[in-house]
């Protein structure tokens, strides 16, 4: 769909297509900006001119990039989240003894988003800032199963995506509290992802631990990490309750 025909304010969605084109280049110069944008090179140089006015976007010689400018605003919009503030210290704990990567997720706009990754004694950060469609996702599974069932039967009739398998998987999920993805490949990741409710039982986001195939199999994987997790999640839901 043109751009035209799906958006009311066409302008601002030209600005992010240019954020969002300079983010996959990492950084271009306004002819190679417009080019792989198909959009004239008037257009986009006063977009990131006006961009980089407001400390959205540097310049140096003829190369834009990204300003650190977003990431103050979703490192603050994170820092204002009831549930990373709650969570955040036990998902350290989580880490320091399972030796994994933990991360911790939410819904927003029908995929879920990985607000925060931690792994002890480690830099890494995981999945920390990815996305990925609810029905796609360990963790977003795991917030599926427990939306109401008004809710997932509104999905069902709506979504292309949810159909009888995923439903059957969700009620499966729903039973054991907890979803475990596993890897094909060798060298790929296993993840176990826990729901967080509120006191409604309504899902306020995900807690996950993920590890190579290697490190997070078996009993290990099925009942050892799974039951760490599991108690995890309920603590953070005690806390936020309290």
């Amino acid at each position: 769909m043109d751009t035209q025909d799906e958006y009311p304010v066409r302008t601002t969605a030209k600005a992010f297509r240019v954020i969002e084109g300079l983010a996959e280049l990492r950084s271009a110069g306004v002819t190679e900006l417009a080019a792989h944008l198909n959009l004239s090179k008037s257009s986009v140089y006063k977009h990131l001119d006006t961009l980089r006015r407001l400390d959205y976007v540097t310049k140096s010689d003829d190369t834009y990039r990204l300003g650190f400018r977003f990431f103050e605003l979703g490192n603050g919009l994170r820092e204002r989240n009831e549930l990373y503030e709650i969570a955040k210290s036990y998902m350290y704990n989580l880490a320091k003894t399972t030796g994994e990567t933990v991360s911790l997720a939410i819904e927003e706009s029908d995929n879920v988003v990985y607000i925060y990754s931690i792994r002890a004694g480690s830099p890494e950060d995981g999945k920390q800032g990815t996305r990925a469609p609810l029905a796609a996702d360990v963790a977003g599974k795991a917030i599926l199963a427990y939306k109401p069932a008004a809710e997932r039967e509104a999905l069902a009739r709506s979504a292309e995506w949810m159909d009888e398998a995923l439903l059957a998987e969700l009620r499966t999920i729903r039973d054991h509290r907890f979803v475990i993805e596993r890897s094909t490949a060798d060298e790929g990741q296993n993840c176990v992802a826990v729901p967080i409710r509120d006191t409604r039982d309504y899902p306020l986001g995900a807690l996950t631990v993920c590890g190579s195939t290697a490190s997070l199999s078996g009993k290990r994987l099925e009942e050892d990490i799974t039951g760490l997790v599991v108690s995890a999640a309920k603590s953070i839901e005690v806390a936020l309750s309290s």
